[in-house]
C-alpha cells in the first residue's frame, strides 16, 4: 500500500463513520439493503437457473420426439408479450424505487 492509498482509505472510512453517525437511519438502510441484496442473491438467481435447467432438461425430450422448437413451446409463443410486459414493469418499478429512494 502506497501512501496516496492509505490516505484515500482513512478519508473514505471517516466519511462512511461521520454519514452513518450523524444519521441512524443510513444504519437500518444498510441493513435492509444488505438483507434485500441477499434475497436477490439466494432467490432470484435460484429461480433463473431452475428455468434455464427446466429448458435444458426439456430440450432432450423435445429432441427424442422429434419436435421443432415451435412446436414444442407453442404455448410459451403465446405468452411471451404478456411475460415481456410483465418483464418490463417489474424493471420499471425497480428504477422507479431506486430513483426515488436515491440509492
Amino acid at each position: 500500500m502506497t501512501a496516496d492509498n492509505m490516505v484515500d482509505l482513512s478519508v473514505d472510512i471517516f466519511l462512511i463513520v461521520f454519514d452513518v453517525l450523524s444519521s441512524p437511519i443510513l444504519i437500518v438502510m444498510r441493513v435492509v439493503r444488505w438483507i434485500l441484496a441477499k434475497f436477490i442473491n439466494e432467490h432470484v438467481k435460484n429461480f433463473i437457473k431452475r428455468i434455464v435447467h427446466w429448458f435444458l432438461d426439456n430440450r432432450k425430450i423435445r429432441l427424442e420426439r422429434g419436435q421443432s422448437i415451435f412446436r414444442y413451446y407453442w404455448w410459451l409463443w403465446l405468452l411471451s408479450p404478456i411475460i415481456v410486459f410483465a418483464l418490463w414493469m417489474l424493471i420499471a418499478v425497480t428504477v422507479g424505487f431506486r430513483q426515488g429512494a436515491g440509492l
